[in-house]
């Protein structure tokens, strides 16, 4: 699962100011918008709400993931110079949805078929997790974060001795792309420094696994992309970061509703547990009515009016996910769980040019999740001590408590 981390302030994704105009209007006053679609002048973000509007733009060539035109690029670092925080976050920005050469091999090592053959490693992760777990807890800390972190590094081909010391260089990453949300590129010392001996970790992991043969598609897909367009080591560092910080959260998130969802409902526990219920399909259901992400972001490349305003460049457009997902014109009920229904109605994972990078592999992963708990029976989490926080660009949970028992 993937989005652009960088858009400056994250919109809370409401409809703002309703149906009032864009910025074309002038002394004449608002002008109604199409159904589905707002403006929000606070931000400067076009605003849209409904399927059949999000099928338009997600598809557009107008509308792409590029950078801002006006942003200043920071000078990257040497390569044996550690990066700093800017330079980390640009290498980030040039090797990610900005260099096309390397998006290529990358599609390539998520696409569908070279991602299906981790499912049986997924499933034994899944399964040895849950086995794992004794006594009582907290099931975000002890099973599903730590399982969708190491399917992710299974995946990208790391060795297992490496994922304890890679999960801590994790954490601190994450702590840092936190704090660069919030504005702060000036980090404290301690954790100044701690940043700097990740990244060193980080790139001796990556230069080890990219020296040695193509052991997963992702490797193959960094190899492919050194040999076509030179060695960057710390490029490659950057691209795995961002490969763990736009897939372990949104799994983890996408797992936890899962769960929540199977357990909060004992009929369909029961179902799955016989395998009468397709844990695809609730795993696909939950996320539609809790998806990792709130929006996809996106930016106007070029005049156009796909929209059925004028659009110009450099304009925000985000989709609003949870809205068309929840779309009464495109389904019956649409508030209700109903595994089931046709993918096409969940924008979870994108669409078109936006279509989720790692998609096939994230529903792989909330699958093996969801069947190694719930097949797990001694284990008893409480649904009512779930809790999901928002913080207008991603959903992310932070309790999901449980005890343990007879089956």
């Amino acid at each position: 699962m993937s989005a652009e981390p960088d858009r400056g302030p994250a919109a809370v994704i409401t409809p703002g100011n309703g149906s009032g105009g864009g910025p074309g209007d002038g002394a004449g006053g608002a002008r109604p918008l199409p159904a589905g679609l707002s403006w929000r002048a606070d931000t400067r973000q076009w605003l849209v709400h409904s399927h059949d509007l999000a099928d338009v733009v997600l598809r557009d060539p107008h509308v792409g993931m590029e950078l801002a035109p006006d942003r200043v690029p920071v000078p990257l670092p040497t390569p044996d110079e550690v990066p700093s925080v800017a330079q980390f976050f640009e290498l980030w920005y040039q090797r990610g949805a900005n260099q096309p050469a390397f998006g290529r091999h990358l599609r390539r090592a998520y696409a569908p078929a070279a991602v299906a053959g981790f499912a049986a490693g997924f499933a034994e992760l899944a399964e040895r997790r849950a086995a794992a777990l004794s006594g009582a807890g907290d099931l975000v800390t002890d099973f599903v974060e730590p399982f969708c972190l190491d399917s992710t590094l299974l995946l990208m081909g790391f060795p297992p001795d490496r994922w304890p010391a890679l999960a801590k260089v994790y954490r601190i990453v994450m702590s840092v792309i936190l704090a660069r949300s919030r504005g702060v590129l000036d980090l404290p010392a301690r954790q100044a420094a701690a940043f700097t001996t990740a990244l060193r970790y980080l790139r001796t992991a990556v230069d080890e696994l990219t020296a040695g043969a193509a052991v997963t598609p992702v490797v193959a897909s960094f190899q492919a992309h050194a040999e076509t367009e030179g060695p960057n080591p710390w490029a490659d560092v950057a691209a795995v970061a961002q490969l763990l910080a736009a897939g372990v959260p949104q799994v983890t998130t996408g797992t936890a509703v899962a769960c929540r969802c199977a357990y909060g409902d004992p009929a369909l526990l029961a179902a799955l547990r016989e395998g009468t219920a397709d844990t695809a399909d609730v795993a696909e259901e939950a996320m539609r009515l809790a998806p990792p992400f709130l929006g996809v972001y996106g930016w106007v490349l070029a005049d156009c009016d796909c929209l059925g305003v004028p659009l110009r460049p450099g304009e925000a457009v985000v989709v609003d996910i949870v809205a068309v997902n929840r779309d009464p014109n495109r389904m019956a009920d649409p508030l209700a769980f109903c595994p089931g229904r046709s993918r096409s109605l969940n924008i979870t994972f994108g669409k078109g040019a936006h279509y989720c990078l790692g998609a096939a592999s994230a529903r792989l992963q909330v699958v093996a999740g969801l069947v190694g708990l719930v097949g797990s029976r001694g284990i008893h989490p409480d649904v009512s001590g779930f809790r999901l926080a928002d913080d207008g660009f991603a959903q992310t949970v932070r309790a999901f408590p449980y005890g343990m028992g007879g089956g």
